[in-house]
C-alpha cells in the first residue's frame, strides 16, 4: 500500500528551500524524471532546469559547476 503512495507523490512534488528562519528562498514544481541544478550567490538561490533529453552534462553546466567549486574555494 505504501508504495502506491509513494509513487502517487514522487509525480506530483513542490520544492521549497527556506532559509534558517524559515523565510522562502525559493519554490518549483518538481516532476517525475525533472532534474536541475541548485545554486547560491551572494545570499540568493536560483535554479536551472536541465533538458528531459540531456543524458550528458553539456559543457557550459560542467564549466558552471566548476566556477561555483571555485567561488567557494
Amino acid at each position: 500500500m505504501a508504495e502506491g503512495v509513494l509513487s502517487d507523490l514522487a509525480d506530483n512534488l513542490r520544492v521549497t528551500i527556506t532559509d534558517a528562519k524559515g523565510i522562502e528562498l525559493l519554490s518549483f514544481r518538481l516532476a517525475s524524471g525533472d532534474r536541475y541544478i541548485l545554486s547560491t550567490k551572494n545570499g540568493s538561490v536560483t535554479n536551472r532546469k536541465l533538458s528531459r533529453d540531456d543524458l550528458y552534462w553539456s559543457k557550459d553546466t560542467i564549466m558552471e559547476v566548476v566556477r561555483e567549486m571555485g567561488s567557494n574555494n
